[in-house]
């Protein structure tokens, strides 16, 4: 998560970004992309909530250094946003919706904080966009009980294909959708990110069998690449 940034991960939405915007980052983990973001609307202003207060503390001390004064973070659910309506010229999600048990409901309420006319961005991945080569059993297996431990907690690992859908339902408009493939370039990364999911709900299958993974990341024809769609609307 601390590798990503609004270049990559935000490409579809930055470019309609303008500077003296005030723009809602919802779930923001570290805060990485925000502060991205940041720079782009200054001297605009943009506040950006995550659940898990850990993360609120970690993206407020990454921004203090960087002097990005015109970002701020807090707890907030995006259930109950802690704004009025029709407070903000464009909002943002990355890597949320997949997780949430009511997708609909989340962004009825990022649009009652949108102007008229509003931008809102959201990118999630789809996870039967899952491609690894050469095959790994281990790596396979291990994804299989990620998108289940997912589809428990009331997420959903498909979400992406249906942002389209969602975004109609929540009474957005001018919908646009886009698909994109990214590629981790740090292999050994994403294995110890995805044992780190395993091992918080008990698995712990891919630690076990640390030195055949490492034969298979250190392979440099090796690859690991997930779908993502981006889908744009106005309020």
């Amino acid at each position: 998560m601390l590798q990503r940034t609004a270049a990559k991960h935000a490409a579809f939405f930055t470019p309609l970004l303008k500077p003296g915007m005030r723009l809602l980052d919802c779930g923001c983990g570290p805060g990485t992309i925000t502060i991205d973001l940041a720079k782009l609307v200054s001297p605009g202003q943009v506040f950006a909530i995550d659940l898990e207060p850990g993360q609120v503390r970690y993206a407020q001390d990454r921004a203090r250094p960087e002097q990005q004064i015109n970002a701020s973070f807090a707890v907030a659910s995006i259930y109950a946003l802690p704004f009025r309506n029709g407070h903000f010229d464009a909002v943002f999600s990355h890597a949320l919706f997949e997780h949430l048990r009511e997708p609909v409901r989340a962004l009825r309420e990022m649009k009652r904080v949108l102007r008229s006319s509003g931008l809102v961005g959201i990118r999630s991945p789809d996870w039967a966009g899952w491609l690894v080569h050469p095959p790994n059993p281990l790596l396979e297996q291990a994804f299989h009980r990620f998108k289940e431990i997912q589809i428990a907690n009331g997420g959903n690992p498909y979400l992406g294909r249906a942002l389209k859908g969602l975004l109609r339902e929540s009474g957005f408009s001018n919908i646009s959708i886009a698909a994109s493939y990214e590629i981790f370039d740090d292999r050994a990364c994403f294995v110890e990110w995805l044992a780190n999911c395993l091992e918080l709900k008990g698995h712990a299958d891919l630690r076990k069998n640390e030195r055949e993974l490492r034969a298979w990341y250190d392979n440099p024809d090796a690859v690991i690449a997930v779908s993502w769609f981006e889908g744009l609307g106005s309020a």
